[in-house]
């Protein structure tokens, strides 16, 4: 039986309290929404208004090439149609494809996500569901697959529409989706793309990617040594967005941000981005949160040589992403151990069970002796005695004989008594 001792700290040993605040980040990011991630441990390092119903402007291209990629057929031949094409210069957007051109299924992805084409965007998703409100309805059904529960699109190519929006945590769940494609993860770490000689167009046309943090060929000021990809996004109602990655030493980092204000001279989405990475990877590194040699409570040992306790640990390191400012005092530890211990004990045996809580995050694992306890002699005996005449079996044997001495003494008198009788008999 397991005996629950809730939210013990170990202030001896620990030094601890109970902490559960999230670590500062040097800035607060300039943006109305902001999230930074890092992916091999699965941690999230800042978060800012990152639930805020935001409108995404061209990151929404990156759903717009998951989706197209998992119901188009990548070696397919487009035809764009004027549905595809027909507005897109009024809204702003210089329209590269035309009506009636012929351009494989590849460079219209490529003309997607590194040049940003809206009429790309379009013409994918009139090739793939035969019409555009179609698509959309393909890119909300994955949205909720993701578990994307604060996004609503209404076209493929996030131009500004009051009920197309997402959330800075949403764009971060599609991120780490569109990321595990390896076709997607190829093409947003692009600089540059070559569309080919069409039926259309006599001549190839270079463009470059709106990613700044990918190239020096627009504007060196922003170029992010280990940066890889993935999507900027820019109307006036939605301001600045960018989704990036970048790789820095052994860690990988997912950033978004949105919202951010036009300041003349700076690209904010990219200075502010810049800054989250910077900040990312010089206040966090993977650290033991609790070491597998850190004693965490007295066990009591019956019948031990020379010893009745044994300490428990436990049985491993617990390892993750934490600030360069933690403590153990941060953590929040729970525990239960066993019962009626009794040697001998050896080192790694299980002896209870250890729930570490840091944040959000919830760690589970067994608690172990650290020492062996070797079992005494004298005591084993002695307590197999006491064992024996305080057992159920002792107590049955002592009923039993007590009932047959009982038997026997009836018996002897009754015997003794039909002795009599007859003695008296002969008498008379």
């Amino acid at each position: 039986m397991l005996k629950k001792i809730f939210a013990l700290v170990l202030a001896a040993v620990l030094c601890c309290t109970p902490v559960l605040a999230a670590p500062a980040p040097a800035h607060t990011v300039n943006a109305k929404a902001a999230i930074l991630y890092e992916v091999s441990t699965d941690t999230i390092l800042l978060e800012q208004d990152a639930d805020m119903k935001l409108f995404p402007a061209s990151t929404t291209k990156l759903m717009t090439a998951l989706v197209a990629l998992e119901y188009g057929n990548p070696d397919d031949v487009v035809t764009v149609t004027s549905e595809a094409v027909d507005g897109l210069y009024e809204l702003g957007s210089a329209s590269y494809l035309l009506n009636g051109e012929q351009i494989a299924f590849m460079d219209l992805m490529r003309y997607l996500l590194i040049g940003s084409g809206n009429d790309a965007a379009n013409a994918l998703a009139i090739h793939v569901s035969g019409s555009i409100e179609g698509f959309v309805d393909l890119m909300n059904n994955k949205a909720q697959e993701l578990e994307m529960t604060n996004t609503n699109f209404m076209n493929p190519h996030g131009l500004h529409d009051e009920e197309h929006y997402t959330t800075a945590r949403d764009l971060l769940t599609l991120t780490k989706e569109v990321m595990k494609n390896d076709i997607i993860a190829e093409l947003v770490a692009e600089d540059e793309l070559v569309l080919p000689v069409t039926n259309k167009h006599d001549r190839t046309t270079t463009k470059y990617t709106t990613n700044h943090l990918l190239t020096k060929k627009s504007t060196a000021e922003y170029y992010y040594e280990g940066a890889i990809g993935i999507k900027t996004g820019t109307t006036t109602p939605a301001g600045l967005c960018l989704v990036a990655g970048c790789v820095k030493g052994d860690y990988t980092y997912y950033s978004v941000v949105l919202g951010c204000e036009k300041v003349e001279g700076t690209s904010l989405q990219f200075a502010e981005t810049i800054k989250l990475f910077n900040w990312g990877a010089a206040s966090w590194s993977q650290q033991v949160m609790l070491s597998s040699s850190q004693p965490i409570a007295d066990v009591p040992v019956r019948l031990g040589d020379e010893k009745d306790t044994v300490i428990v640990r436990p049985a491993e390191n617990i390892t993750a992403m934490l600030p360069n400012t933690f403590e153990t005092a941060d953590l929040e530890l729970d525990y239960t151990l066993a019962e009626d211990v009794v040697a001998p004990v050896k080192a790694g045996d299980v002896l209870g069970e250890l729930t570490v809580r840091y944040e959000d995050k919830e760690y589970q694992l067994d608690l172990v002796a650290a020492d062996d306890v070797e079992r005494s002699t004298m005591l084993y005996v002695l307590d197999r005695v006491t064992a024996f005449f305080t057992s159920t079996t002792f107590k049955i044997i002592v009923a039993a004989v007590v009932a047959l001495i009982a038997i026997l003494v009836a018996y002897a008198i009754l015997i003794n008594r039909k002795r009599a009788k007859r003695r008296k008999n002969r008498r008379h």
